[in-house]
């Protein structure tokens, strides 16, 4: 009944329902700085997003009182995949025990070069009424874990995320075989991710009689098997630096200091 009665109460974007969480590591200070201009200084609403970032790496690396709302230091660094997730349930439960009932979390080098593509993702997933968004890996049946986006009352029952992996999918031989030679196998965050979801609709009266379908916005990201560009959202995840330039000259985002150093090539 709770949930029915957020979705009724959420019908249109206000950038004061949203809490955005950024993660990331001492790897990507760049793409941090940049990413926080883009939207501190070049979305006209972004003074009203309340700003959570979770820093993994180390303490000297990366300033803090920047332009962020908030700033959380991971003291140990679990590695690279169970740092994702150390990041993910510092983010997220911060997050869920706030009070803003949309929230969304993406790594430091997932861009949205405007406003108007970041209002539309956040329009659609509450339009959807559906309880968590993210893009589709279809090879894998596998949520997209770079960018999401969660109703708080359905993060508050999923968190913390564990490393476990659901059995189906362990024992599959298809997936076993397409995991052979990966860095990580199955210990992944967007297995961990799916195995948290399902593992809490079981339990939970309110979903136990639903699919995982019918509780994810499945939104659009092109350019399989990469992703790196979806047109629709002007949503990047982009790791060269000159066509990172030549997208931010293109939207005209030129609002900041760390960005004008950038473009004239004095970083990156």
């Amino acid at each position: 009944m709770h949930i029915e009665m957020e979705k009724i109460l959420q019908t249109s974007f206000d950038p004061r329902d949203i809490h955005l969480v950024l993660i990331g590591h001492q790897d990507k200070i760049l793409d941090y700085r940049i990413l926080l201009e883009m939207l501190r200084f070049n979305f006209s609403f972004s003074d009203k997003i309340w700003i959570t970032v979770v820093y993994n790496g180390d303490p000297n690396g990366l300033p803090s009182g920047i332009g962020e709302n908030t700033f959380i230091l991971l003291k140990e660094n679990s590695g690279y995949a169970c740092g994702a997730l150390d990041g993910f349930n510092a983010g997220l439960s911060f997050a869920a025990a706030a009070h803003r009932p949309i929230v969304l979390i993406f790594n430091f080098d997932v861009w949205f070069y405007t406003e108007n593509g970041f209002k539309l993702l956040v329009e659609e997933f509450i339009e959807s009424g559906k309880q968590f968004g993210a893009g589709y890996i279809p090879d894998l049946s596998l949520p997209m874990t770079d960018c999401m986006i969660f109703r708080k009352e359905f993060l508050r029952k999923i968190l913390p995320i564990e490393d476990s992996i659901l059995s189906l999918r362990e024992n599959d031989l298809k997936l076993k075989e397409m995991y052979k030679g990966t860095q990580l196998g199955f210990k992944n965050m967007e297995e961990w991710m799916l195995s948290s979801i399902v593992k809490t609709m079981k339990d939970d009266k309110e979903l136990s009689d639903k699919t995982v379908d019918d509780i994810w916005y499945k939104f659009q990201r092109d350019g399989a098997p990469r992703y790196r560009y979806t047109e629709k959202y002007n949503l990047t995840h982009e790791h060269d630096s000159e066509e990172r330039k030549k997208m931010l000259k293109k939207f005209n985002v030129k609002n900041g200091v760390i960005i004008t150093k950038f473009l004239n090539g004095e970083f990156g």
